[in-house]
């Protein structure tokens, strides 16, 4: 399904504040409370659309990414299929590019991740593994960005984010009854974890459910001093869903997110024209075997 313009507006703000009222969100776009509620419950129960907790990694005491290039021999899917079973894997890929499949690594310390790159470079088939470590995240919406103040978590707390990682509008009431704790004890929790940082609530779309099929890798090369313009630009790209800075073979990396081939290419030629960028490598997304930043909350961690 397409989204129309009050659908968009909607997301937007749902985006900005997953747990807005039906009211806020009318007095956004100028329906009735009514009207609006029922869009919303069209696009959730559509699949369009999901309201999810969108948890810090730092929270998680993930510290060290690394974005994954992997040749390999033979079945490209069976490979992929095999490395999407390692823990902290949030991201697999087929590619057409330079390298057949893609991944993303996140680990608590560089010697955690060097150890997890290793695991993936010890997979049947992998013939080499090129990373890029991420050494800061700029634009991502699966993780908000920056850093938070260091958070003790308990038991309870991460209960808490387990539920909204399901369900970003989940009740108190509904959640108290998971935990065992009063509705107002967890408002309290849920207010004290977005204030933090640790959580934050907002719409997430299915891609291929409201017409941006095609996703699109990108590495950057950076002309020296001149590219603080070109980055503040390409975070304010609405076809950007991510962009982080890295040290390996490019300067950055990023990913498009558009409708069609055609976009696809016109939003590399913009970026590639932009003053400050050197260089710009390209790949497409052909199949995605996983992609599930919850794990790390949802998972027992791997020993380290």
């Amino acid at each position: 399904m397409n989204l129309d313009d009050i659908d968009t507006r909607l997301y937007r703000e749902l985006q900005r504040d997953g747990r807005a009222s039906m009211e806020e969100l009318a007095g956004v776009v100028g329906l009735s409370r009514v009207a609006v509620r029922a869009r919303v419950a069209r696009l959730i129960d559509s699949g369009a659309l999901r309201i999810v907790g969108v948890v810090h990694p730092s929270a998680q005491e993930l510290r060290a990414f690394a974005h994954l290039s992997i040749a390999v021999s033979g079945s490209a899917l069976s490979v992929g299929q095999a490395i999407a079973t390692l823990n902290r894997v949030p991201l697999v890929s087929v590619v057409a590019g330079r390298a057949a499949l893609i991944a993303e690594v996140r680990a608590t310390n560089i010697d955690a991740l060097r150890s997890l790159i290793h695991d993936v470079a010890d997979t049947d088939n992998v013939i080499h593994v090129e990373a890029a470590v991420y050494t800061e995240r700029i634009k991502d919406l699966n993780a908000p960005p920056g850093t938070i103040p260091p958070t003790e978590i308990d038991e309870v707390d991460r209960q808490v984010l387990s539920a909204l990682e399901n369900d970003g509008r989940a009740s108190y009431a509904d959640i108290a009854r998971m935990t065992q704790y009063s509705a107002s004890a967890i408002r309290a929790r849920v207010n004290y974890l977005m204030n933090r940082g640790v959580v934050r609530i907002s719409a997430v779309v299915t891609p291929g459910m409201v017409g941006l099929q095609h996703m699109c890798g990108f590495g950057l090369r950076f002309s020296g001093g001149t590219e603080h313009d070109a980055i503040a630009t390409i975070v304010d790209m609405s076809s950007v869903s991510y962009l982080s800075l890295t040290l390996g073979r490019w300067d950055a990396i990023g990913t498009l997110l558009v409708p069609s081939q055609v976009d696809v290419v016109d939003e590399l030629d913009r970026i590639r024209s932009m003053s400050g960028i050197e260089g710009l490598e390209s790949w497409t997304h052909l199949h995605v075997i996983k992609e599930n930043y919850q794990l790390a909350v949802t998972e027992p961690s791997a020993p380290e």
